[in-house]
This record gives structure tokens, C-alpha cells and sequence, in this order.
């Protein structure tokens, strides 16, 4: 059973009149066998102070689709009541006309929301936001017949009533049933469950014909007279005559008392209409002989199956009134249709539009953070190594640092996503709130860590205002229903949270040791990378934790790093709440920043640290965040109504012109090669060794040369056939870049090509044209 249905109903006062609170999962399961993949369930919708608690419902958007359709019944239903008060020739021409016309687009909307419902529950709002305008409709068709023919409408006005839904309801039966059948091939057994909440609807009768049924019952005076063709006031009498016999044996008979608790009811409170609808109740109460006296056993059945219809009403009635209409801005603003409650929600809220193909765009804005613990597969190895006592020890650590994780994401209302092997992926609905998060999730990790966390080369975490899409997916059970996130958004994350030379290295190394390649001679050979060769910052990796773009444009994340985006709605949020802004010096750069409001926390500093390039995505510009505490940066207030991203901006171009940024030692200069050699042995077929490299024309050096068996070249470099000039004509660029991705993380010793050349290598040179020397 659905936990989040549950609390939606206990949180509704109303709920408990038909149904006891007492076991609401018991009850609703009872009256809905399989419910958690019948019913629907109701959605979090946040208001515009998402510090609020969210509400539970289901959003809709008021559109032209819905309108147009409650026009058309409404046309429909006039034209049907006249045909059949009046039997008139004319009349009935005209009614099918009219129901043709109502009942296409229904179709084609019911359709929309059954194709787009994979997962979902979109068939079922929508029939329930539907049920809303039929039963207005069918309520008032007594009141139709009364305008056409008073005398009528006094005597059969309910029998009319539900005989038009009779029809309605065959009409739209059969038209569902082919439209699941249509669908069958698409949908993979989704389409049943579509069908199949359409007809509790509709064999419920009820909740497509009345409105709103209150305590008194009076509104089931038009079920019963037309539907059931009894007489409403006997069964009203019955009723009352089962209420006082119960009410007379709560007074008088002490096991019946002492027998209440246990269904739910405090015996102080007398004898309600829930427990009198109760099944278990009345299981109980019905083979009692003084209730079986005052009530016949026909009007024992007739109450019992009135009693089931009721509580299904009760149930489906709340789903529906947990309906919320609201109106888009031309702003991205959204707010409640009724203007009068003057309601604002979250400008994240995607309220469903059934005249929108697919209902809902699966696409969603989000912030996101995504912590690395970084080597963590080598950690692991090292820790298996240790032996059994290590293993558990480091469990119990993780399972401290994962608890204490979840207490860091509750308090700055972060959304537990999904784990990602070393790390875990989060989002909420403020930048200010993951900013927040970010620096105490750092921080602890740093109390981890001198406190012996096994798990202790780092943590680097990456943070991002971009798109997502979501993809609802099945769960392990039946009924669980798991949202994923994918695209460009978690993508971004990904490579900002472990920079990309790291990661193409990393697939070059996988692809050596997939073909055969001993792991520690892979290991050796990229080694430099690891030792930091390429270009390494001495001043930003003597502090803790950093992060920094180098002259090579390499993001370099030991630290917390944020996008562009993300700063963005930082600054917006910063400046909605009126923080006043710091400018910070510290001995390795300047930041600005403010008061987090985090405990043990004097500010939180903000620096762009320029653009990088990221693998499959367009260039980012990228800042650093840092956490000080008291006395560790210097603080001055700043004088502007400048915002946030407009002073990081000017600090980082003034820092840029002036040389300022910081300086870099490195331990060899990386030259762009203007010409590549690739040294092919002319007699060995697939054997032998091929050899590419940046080749100096005045001292015949072949500088940073990479040497692999021909079989590992052509796969490498996604060549086939022979290596011959044409072949390499035609994929130049694809070897040129190949190789310059991969030199650019590794230094080898230069070779001359004369060596090679006299070893009767052919050596092909990959300029503008190629050429054979």
C-alpha cells in the first residue's frame, strides 16, 4: 500500500466521514484490492516559499482542452435530455450529433493520457479531473427534464438520469476497450491498468453522478430512486432504526462496548456513520439478534452493498478534490486558477496538460550536487588486502559517514537521488540550500578524516543549476515506481565533479587493459598524470581542499565546484533575502562571499576560476567554493548593490589583466605539434609495432611518441585494412586527434626518426596532406 496515499488521506479531516481512520491501509486495501497500482498517487506540490511544506495533490493545468470538453458535455447532455423527454425525431438527430462531437475529442484526450502514461498515473487524473464536470452535469439532469416538462422531472427526473449515464457509460466503455487494445502493442500491459481504473469509475456509479454525498445521506435519494429503484426514505428509516439499536446496545450491553475499541472507535463518542459503514462492523454488528430483528435480512444486504458503494465514493471523492487547477504565467510564474486565494507555487511545479502531447514534458530544471570520494575503487583494493578486520571496520565507517550524510541532506532539504558507486547524486529546489549542504558535507568529511576514515585521498563534489529528464522506471516490487534522472544536466555534473583529463586517461587505461595489457604496466605507463607531470598548481595542493582550471584548461576538482548556472540563482537568491556580500582575501587568492548560517562556519567564499572544456558538452565557466572558518580569510564588507556573479566577474577579469592569476610550475612545456609521424614496419601484416609522435623536421625528433602493437593501433585509432597513405588520408583527422588527446596526459622520451626509418619503417607524415617520406 502506497505510504504517501495513506498520509494524503489522513491529512484530509472529510476523509473520516465514511471511512474510520482508525486503519486506513486496511480499508482502502479491502475496498481496492491491488490499490497501490489501481489508484493514483498524489503528487508534492510546493508552494512559492519552498521552506513551506509541500501539499499533496495533483497539479493540473486549466486549459482550452478541458473547458472545450466540459462544453461540449454540457451541449450534449441538453440536446440528449430533450431527445428523450420528447422523443421528437429532430431532437434525436440533433443529441447524436452532439455526443459525436463530445465524445472524439474525449477519446483523443483519454488517449493522449493513456499513450503518455508509462509508469504514471496520467489516465487516472485525468478521468478523475473529468468525473468532475460528469457529475456536475448528471447531478442537474433531474433539474433539465423539470425546465422541458415539470411533471416529468418530479417523476421519472432520476430515472432519466440514469439512463443517460447508462448510455454514457456503454458508449465510452466500448470506446475505451478499443482504444486499449490500439494501444496494447506500445504499451506492454499498461494499458490494462488504464482500462481497468476507468471501470472502477465507472461500476462504482456514484463518483460520475453526484458531486458531493454529505453525513445526512440525502444526496443518495437519486441513487436509489433511479438507479436501484428503492424507496430512499425506507432506506433512510432503516438506517436510523440500525443506528439506534447500535447506540441502544453501546448504552446497555457491556461486551458490545468493551468490542468497539477494536474496530477503531472510542465508545465515549457514540455510534458515527463511518462505523456504521464499516464491513468489519458490520460483520460484527449483523448477527447480533436485536439488530437482526430491526433490520430484515434484504435490508441488511441493501445496506451492505450501499455501504461498499460509499466508502469507494469516500476514496475516489478525495483523490479528486486533491485536484489543483493553476495557470502558467508568461513569466514561468504559477499560480492557482482561482484568483480569488491568491495562492502562488513553486515556478518548478509542471502541472499536467492533457491537450499537451505527453501530458508533461519530461524535462525539469533542478540544482544538483554530486559527491566523489576520490581513488575510492584503489582504496577498497588496499582495505581487502588488509584482511577481514579492516573490511569491517571501514563498513562500520562508511555506514557512520552515509548516516550522518542524510542527517546533513534532511536539515539543508536535499533530495536523496541515487548512489553512484564512490559517490551519490542529490537535488533541491534553492541554490542556497545546496550551497549550504555542499560545505557542511566537506566539512564533515574532514572530521572523518582526522579521525581515521579509511576512505581518505578526498572528496571532490560538483554543483549545477541545469535540465534534466526524468525517467520513470519499474521498482523491484510491482507496485514501486522509480523516477531516474539522465541528460545533459547529471552529465555536467559528472565531468565537473572529476575534471576531464582524469577521465579520458582513464579510458585510455581501461581500453590497454581490455586488449591484454598487465594493469600495472598500464599503471606505470599513465603514472606521470598521477604524479601530476602534466601541469600541477604547488601553492592549491598544499591547501586541503581545491580546485582550479591549469594552463592546459583541465579542471583540476579536489575541492567544491560550481557552474555558471548555479551561481546564477545563487546570486538571485542572495539578493531576494537581502545578505550582505564580503570580499575575502586569503594567502593562495580573493573571494567573495557570505554568511552561510552554518554552524562553525564565519563565510562561504565564491571565485571563478575560468572556463573549461567538458567532454560531449559546451564549454563551462566554472568557480571554486570554499567554507572559512573564523580567522581564516579576512572579511571587509562590500559597498555596492553590485550582485554576486557581477563581482566575481569584475574580480576575475582584474585578476586575469594584471597577470594575477596564479602561477604554475610544470614540469615540461607542452608544445602543439604541427606535424604528426606515424612509423609503420612495411613487411609485418598485423605484427609489429607502429609508432605516432609529434615529429621536429630541424632535429629529426619524435617528441612524446606513443608505441603500440599494430592490431592495438588500428583499434585505438578506428583503423582497418593496411596502414598505408591512403588509409591514413582518409581518417587523418580522427588519428590526429586521437593521438593529440591522448599525449596531452603523457611524456615519453624523444626518438629519432632516423633510427627507424633505417629499420625499414615507413614513415608517413600527417600534415596538410599526407605524405610518404
Amino acid at each position: 500500500m502506497s505510504s504517501v496515499l495513506i498520509e494524503y488521506l489522513s491529512a484530509r479531516a472529510d476523509a473520516a466521514t465514511f471511512i474510520l481512520p482508525f486503519d486506513y491501509a486496511k480499508t482502502v486495501e479491502e475496498l481496492f484490492p491491488h490499490a497501490e497500482s489501481l489508484l493514483p498517487e498524489p503528487y508534492k506540490i510546493f508552494l512559492a516559499d519552498e521552506t513551506q511544506a509541500p501539499i499533496l495533490g495533483f497539479p493540473l493545468a486549466e486549459t482550452a482542452v478541458i473547458k472545450e470538453l466540459d462544453a461540449k458535455l454540457d451541449r450534449w447532455l441538453t440536446d440528449e435530455v430533450a431527445w428523450q423527454v420528447t422523443r421528437s425525431p429532430n431532437a434525436k438527430e440533433k443529441a447524436q450529433i452532439s455526443q459525436t462531437a463530445y465524445l472524439t475529442p474525449l477519446m483523443k484526450v483519454a488517449e493522449n493520457a493513456m499513450m503518455s502514461n508509462l509508469l504514471n498515473d496520467y489516465h487516472a487524473v485525468f478521468w478523475l479531473a473529468h468525473s468532475f464536470d460528469i457529475a456536475r452535469h448528471f447531478s442537474s439532469i433531474p433539474r433539465r427534464v423539470s425546465s422541458i416538462e415539470a411533471q416529468a422531472g418530479r417523476t421519472q427526473g432520476d430515472a432519466f438520469k440514469y439512463r443517460i449515464f447508462a448510455k454514457w457509460s456503454m458508449d465510452t466503455r466500448d470506446q475505451m476497450t478499443q482504444l486499449a487494445s490500439k494501444a496494447a502493442s506500445l504499451l506492454d500491459g499498461e494499458e490494462q491498468r488504464a482500462l481497468q481504473f476507468f471501470r472502477l469509475l465507472q461500476d462504482d456509479v456514484l463518483i460520475f453522478t453526484e458531486e458531493f454525498i454529505g453525513p445526512d445521506l440525502r444526496e443518495l435519494r437519486s441513487f436509489l430512486n433511479g438507479y436501484l429503484r428503492r424507496d430512499f426514505q425506507g432506506f433512510r428509516d432503516g438506517f436510523e432504526r440500525l443506528r439506534n439499536a447500535a447506540t441502544e446496545l453501546l448504552q446497555r450491553d457491556r461486551t458490545f462496548r468493551i468490542a468497539l475499541p477494536s474496530f477503531g472507535l472510542n465508545p465515549d463518542q457514540g455510534i458515527s456513520t463511518a462505523i456504521l459503514l464499516d464491513a468489519r462492523f458490520q460483520a460484527f454488528l449483523f448477527e447480533l439478534p436485536a439488530v437482526q430483528n430491526t433490520l430484515s435480512r434484504e435490508d441488511r444486504e441493501q445496506f451492505q452493498l450501499i455501504s461498499k458503494r460509499l466508502r469507494e465514493f469516500s476514496v475516489l471523492n478525495q483523490l479528486r478534490r486533491g485536484i489543483v487547477w493553476m495557470v502558467m504565467g508568461s513569466d514561468g510564474s504559477v499560480s492557482a486558477a482561482d484568483k480569488r486565494s491568491g495562492i502562488a507555487y513553486s515556478r518548478s511545479t509542471r502541472p499536467l496538460d492533457f491537450g499537451r502531447p505527453g501530458v508533461l514534458d519530461p524535462m525539469v530544471h533542478r540544482f544538483g550536487l554530486i559527491y566523489d570520494i576520490s581513488n575510492f575503487t584503489e582504496t577498497l583494493g588496499n582495505i581487502r588486502r588488509a584482511g577481514r578486520k579492516e573490511e569491517v571496520n571501514s563498513y562500520r565507517q562508511m555506514l557512520l559517514f552515509q548516516r550522518r550524510l542524510e542527517t546533513i541532506a534532511q536539515r539543508h532539504r536535499l533530495l536523496f537521488e541515487k548512489f553512484l558507486g564512490d559517490g551519490a547524486f542529490y537535488t533541491t529546489r534553492r541554490a542556497i540550500q545546496l550551497v549550504r549542504g555542499a560545505v557542511e558535507i566537506q566539512r564533515f568529511y574532514a572530521e572523518m578524516r582526522k579521525k581515521g576514515f579509511a576512505f581518505n585521498k578526498g572528496l571532490r563534489i560538483a554543483l549545477n543549476f541545469g535540465y534534466y529528464r526524468l525517467l520513470p522506471m519499474k521498482g523491484t516490487s510491482s507496485s514501486e515506481k522509480i523516477t531516474e534522472f539522465y541528460g545533459p544536466g547529471i552529465v555536467e555534473l559528472s565531468r565537473l565533479t572529476t575534471g576531464k583529463a582524469n577521465k579520458e586517461i582513464e579510458e585510455f587505461a581501461s581500453f590497454l587493459v581490455a586488449h591484454g595489457y598487465e594493469p600495472s604496466k598500464v599503471q606505470n605507463f599513465f603514472s606521470p598524470l598521477a604524479r601530476g607531470v602534466d601541469v600541477i598548481d604547488h601553492e592549491q595542493h598544499a591547501r586541503e581542499f581545491y580546485a582550479y582550471v591549469n594552463v592546459n584548461g583541465h579542471l583540476v576538482n579536489e575541492g567544491i565546484v560550481a557552474s555558471m548556472s548555479l551561481l546564477q540563482e545563487l546570486s538571485s537568491d542572495l539578493s531576494n533575502e537581502g545578505q550582505q556580500l564580503y570580499r575575502m582575501h586569503s594567502s593562495w587568492g580573493t573571494y567573495f562571499g557570505f554568511d552561510p548560517a552554518v554552524t562553525g562556519l564565519e563565510s562561504v567564499g565564491v571565485r571563478l576560476i575560468g572556463m573549461v572544456s567538458l567532454k560531449g558538452l559546451e564549454d563551462v565557466e566554472v568557480a571554486e567554493i570554499v567554507p572559512f572558518a573564523p580567522g581564516e580569510a579576512e572579511a571587509t564588507p562590500t559597498n555596492t548593490t553590485e550582485s554576486l556573479v557581477m563581482l566575481l566577474r569584475q574580480e576575475f577579469h582584474q585578476r586575469d589583466q594584471s597577470g594575477g592569476v596564479v602561477s604554475v610550475e610544470t614540469t615540461h612545456e607542452k608544445l602543439i605539434p604541427s606535424e604528426i609521424v606515424v612509423c609503420v614496419k612495411a613487411d609485418e601484416g598485423t605484427n609489429g609495432e607502429v609508432l605516432i609522435g609529434e615529429w621536429d623536421p630541424v632535429s629529426d625528433d619524435v617528441r612524446n611518441p606513443v608505441r603500440l602493437p599494430r592490431t592495438d593501433f588500428q583499434r585505438l585509432f578506428s583503423l582497418s585494412g593496411e596502414l598505408n597513405k591512403q588509409s591514413l588520408a582518409d581518417n587523418k583527422l580522427n588519428v590526429r586527434e586521437t593521438y593529440l588527446r591522448l599525449s596531452d596526459h603523457i611524456y615519453t622520451p624523444a626518438v629519432q626518426l632516423a633510427s627507424y626509418r633505417e629499420n625499414e619503417y615507413a614513415a608517413f607524415v600527417l600534415g596538410d596532406e599526407v605524405e610518404k617520406l
